[in-house]
């Protein structure tokens, strides 16, 4: 059995896999320190190690992930991950194999180790707190000298008032409930907000209808870029199939259709990241790696 953690901004969540199968899974809040997180880390592997026949730790994470080291990179919405080397340090600790990746890669890597997808260069287009993405060609996950290839989050759009803003602040429900916050004073669930842009109710119309025009927008410069033959589409919405086809219906009209997407969920949804870690994990172990420093 394989105990994985799947890291994000507002949750931690943490499952267990056995015969590639999840047969545990819980969600932890965010911890508010570094402290505390990895505490809460420490402790989920002991309770584990004590119920189960745990053969290895898998980790998804946010933020630039250096797989071989354990270091994170980048910017996250979880500031003291980037401070200090906690995978390495718990297998260290316990004495098990670890494996860490980036979450959006590791969303990629379960599709390729679960479906073995015909298609030789496809996109992953990962929406949850920020936005993630991956790149897989010919089988094989992508990564660049920053190791950042598919951070499709940085992309630059500009906002309502014409400034320069990321991708990731412009198209995501977190962002949308932030401005319904900050410019209406209105408080809402992100699933609430989306049912009431299919009910046409005002300002939620609005500020849902801007959020599909920055997503066509990336990933119409996404299929132009790179020419993917599909891009996936993950994280928790993507289990909104109707999301889903209204994102796959706005893809098709205007100069959004000039670019022919192909789009698809992902076929675990939120769960990609799990299988994914684990499915990094496996390899891990197969090969023979420990995370290493030096």
């Amino acid at each position: 059995m394989y105990l994985i953690f799947d890291i994000g901004g507002t949750s931690t969540k943490v499952g267990i896999i056995d015969n590639e199968k999840i047969i545990e899974k819980f969600s932890e809040l965010r911890k508010d320190s570094l402290e505390e997180f990895v505490n809460f880390l420490d402790n989920e592997i002991l309770r584990c190690k004590e119920k189960y026949n745990i053969k290895g730790i898998g980790f998804s994470s946010p933020g630039t992930v250096d797989s071989v080291t354990g270091n994170i990179g980048g910017i996250s919405a979880l500031d003291y991950i980037h401070t200090f080397n906690f995978a390495k340090h718990l297998q260290d600790k316990h004495n098990l194999p670890v494996a860490i990746e980036n979450d959006a890669n590791c969303a990629a890597l379960a599709q390729l180790y679960f479906d073995n997808p015909k298609e030789k260069l496809i996109a992953f287009f990962i929406i949850g707190s920020g936005i993630g993405g991956a790149i897989i060609k010919d089988g094989k996950l992508m990564k660049g000298r920053r190791l950042e290839t598919g951070e499709f989050g940085y992309m630059l759009l500009k906002n309502e008032d014409g400034q320069y803003t990321n991708m990731s602040q412009l198209s995501t429900m977190p962002n949308v409930v932030r401005r319904l916050k900050e410019k209406h004073n209105i408080e809402e669930k992100p699933h609430i907000v989306l049912e009431k842009y299919f009910e046409k109710e005002e300002p939620y119309y609005s500020e849902v209808n801007s959020m599909f025009e920055y997503l066509c927008m990336g990933i119409y410069n996404i299929q132009y870029s790179l020419d993917p033959e599909i891009i996936y589409i993950g994280g928790g919405i993507s289990q909104s199939e109707s999301f889903i086809e209204e994102l796959n219906n706005r893809l098709k009209q205007g100069i959004f259709a000039d670019a022919d997407v192909n789009i698809k969920a992902a076929t675990f949804h939120n769960d990609n990241n799990i299988y994914g870690a684990y499915a990094n994990l496996l390899n891990t172990i197969k090969e023979g790696k420990k995370l290493c420093t030096q």
